[in-house]
């Protein structure tokens, strides 16, 4: 553990030891069913059983009512008003049992909402949040067909009229009967509830109930002489896993998307699928909509997608928005270093030297050359008491770079040589465009800003063009702060000026860039540059990395997984989409406090380390050399 945390935040952890739908291992819905066949009657728990919501806790629903009704507090309100319903229930009556119309009388007096309308309009929300458990349904399913008598019994506010209503359309149809507390003034915790279901059934029938609350749905049907089987609900395993400091509506709809679709078992998922859903599906969904936002409100007329990274953003993008001109554009650090390096030659000698330098696994001074196409420099080397086949490191890294320095104007020209083609893919691309926004992962911002250049400077083009990031961060923190403070480049999750404990938990190891960049690999090689041919030119790559190839698969499965349950679930209310860099960098921020899952499920990854596609001379890094190296 290494992240800045406080104590209380570093006791709650991701789960470590893999798939997280694995921790309950509970039966399939077949097994499940047929261990309940031998019983007359199957009685089911309604909510958290048979029916599932997308939020953390039950009660989070009130902010969406809130929200419609234009009432603020009002989920606090709300239950104050149900707390002080059940102790006036209960000096009246003897029970605590009250519905819906009793709660809303209450905070009629209180707010002066209707009660009726806002009883309603209460029921109408929860009839269009509340889903089928998918097992459940399974169980279900698999019971009526075998002519059980079937019953749901419900500790609940809601008149039975009701919860058949949300049965009904959730696909559970064909109950025999609903029994509900606030109608019948009694309760499975105090037994009442099943006392008057066993009268209606009558005595001769054998009952099993199934529940998710252990007091009420197990320990007081025992007592009542029932037999149960427990159903652990799917929020009480998940949110022990859920990062606690997102804010609290996105963190609810977050962690009831995460914890229904992983813990209902219904499926089972590898430890990379969930990777992606649990720790870079809100990431890439709220960055998205963050771009949409910001190309409209700044009157962007295309966005462009950088590769690699843009690749799972651009897919996500127009699965969420049809409306915006967009394309992916090939494009790369070396690619950047390559076209701007009339103006960029600190870029040059940093990346191509003393980078190499500091990698791993050796390159020679003639692998470097030979990849950059400088065959014609080699024999200049000896001239510098260099050899060609000396390994670049620390010792001769000053030495390589006034080599390259003296011979500047050649390195130059022979990377120049495709400028013309890369300008002719830029018309192409921008195509008259007047303002452009370039979106990358990050972190210096040099792809947008190299793009900038080419486009509004050395070619005039006519087009303005901005740099946003997912996040920004400079080794030497004040590389790029003027462009921040200009706007030149926008961070949606962090900067130097901007969510500044992010940026400085981020910045406690350069590593963390690689750990976050998992989320946007993509399924083919680096883009190096472009090479000229009789029929126009054609586009360079870096050497696939495909054995990583099955496992960027299952990330990015698992990120648009995510994406397409909270579409469904929440596309009436855009104002969730509105997703705070801070709130999506959560996620990430808790699995990065522990890096042991990283580490045993990523660990093989393999990244190449040398320069410019060159395949004979190519070697790599597993990741976890990497984090060896930096004793991570």
């Amino acid at each position: 553990m290494y992240d800045s945390l406080n104590s209380t935040e570093l006791l709650k952890l991701p789960y470590l030891d893999g798939s997280e739908s694995k921790v309950l291992n509970r039966p399939t819905a077949l097994d499940f069913a047929r261990n309940m066949l031998e019983y007359d009657v199957i009685s089911f728990d309604v909510f958290d059983t048979l029916l599932l919501r997308p939020f953390a806790q039950p009660h989070h629903l009130f902010m969406i009512v809130g929200e419609k009704l234009d009432c603020v507090n009002f989920m606090s309100i709300r239950m104050k008003a149900e707390k002080e319903a059940r102790n006036q229930a209960e000096v009246k009556k003897g029970n605590k049992e009250v519905t819906i119309f009793d709660i809303y009388e209450l905070i009629e007096l209180k707010t002066g909402i209707d009660k009726h309308y806002g009883a309603q309009l209460e029921f109408q929300t929860e009839l269009e949040f509340c889903f089928a458990n998918p097992y459940m349904k399974d169980v279900f399913e698999i019971l009526k067909a075998q002519n059980k008598k079937l019953i749901a019994i419900s500790d609940m506010y809601l008149t039975t009229s009701m919860i058949k209503q949300l049965l009904e359309k959730a696909g559970f149809s064909g109950l025999f009967d609903v029994f509900v507390s606030g109608e019948n003034n009694g309760s499975k915790q105090n037994k009442r509830l099943f006392k008057i279901a066993q009268q209606k059934l009558g005595k001769d029938l054998s009952i099993v109930h199934v529940g998710e609350n252990y007091e009420s749905d197990i320990k007081s049907a025992q007592e009542q002489g029932i037999a149960t089987r427990y159903y652990h609900n799917v929020h009480e395993i998940g949110n022990q896993y859920r990062a606690d400091s997102v804010s609290e509506l996105i963190g609810s709809t977050y962690s009831g998307i995460i914890n229904t679709h992983l813990h209902n078992g219904k499926k089972q998922y590898t430890p990379h699928y969930e990777y992606g859903f649990i720790y870079g599906g809100l990431y890439i969904l709220g960055f998205c909509k963050w771009i949409y936002d910001y190309a409209k409100q700044n009157n962007i007329d295309k966005v462009l997608f950088l590769s690699r990274d843009g690749d799972i953003y651009r897919k996500v993008f127009n699965y969420l928005y049809s409306d915006m001109n967009n394309e992916y554009v090939y494009w790369s650090r070396i690619a950047n270093m390559k076209y701007t390096i009339d103006k960029n030659r600190y870029d040059f000698l940093q990346r191509m030297v003393k980078h190499k330098a500091n990698s791993v696994l050796g390159i020679t001074i003639k692998g470097l050359l030979e990849s950059l196409e400088l065959d014609e420099l080699i024999d200049l080397l000896n001239q510098y008491e260099l050899n060609e086949d000396d390994l670049i490191q620390k010792g001769n890294v000053k030495l390589i770079q006034t080599f390259f320095v003296d011979n500047w104007e050649t390195v130059v020209n022979k990377l120049s040589e495709e400028n013309e083609i890369v300008k002719e893919y830029f018309i192409k691309i921008i195509q008259g465009s007047k303002k452009v926004a370039v979106v990358d992962v990050g972190w210096v911002g040099s792809g947008g800003s190299g793009i900038k250049y080419l486009i509004e400077q050395k070619w005039n083009l006519n087009c303005e063009v901005q740099s946003l990031v997912a996040g920004c961060r400079h080794s030497n923190h004040t590389g790029n702060l003027s462009q921040i403070m200009k706007k030149e480049i926008e961070p949606y999750i962090f900067s130097r000026m901007y969510n500044r404990n992010l940026y400085d938990t981020h910045s406690n190891t350069k590593h963390n860039n690689v750990f976050f960049e998992l989320f946007t690999q993509a399924c083919y090689p680096s883009f190096s540059g472009f090479k000229k041919t009789e029929e126009g030119f054609k586009l360079i790559f870096d050497v696939p990395e495909v054995e990583n190839y099955k496992i960027i698969e299952q990330i990015h499965h698992g990120i648009f997984d995510f994406v397409k349950l909270y579409k469904k679930m929440f596309s009436n209310y855009e104002y969730l989409f509105n997703i705070s860099g801070y709130d999506a960098y959560q996620p990430f921020r808790m699995i990065i406090k522990d890096l042991r899952f990283i580490r045993k499920y990523f660990g093989d990854l393999r990244f190449s380390r040398g320069v410019i596609a060159d395949t004979e001379n190519q070697t790599f890094e597993t990741l976890n050399g990497i984090m060896d190296q930096a004793g991570l």
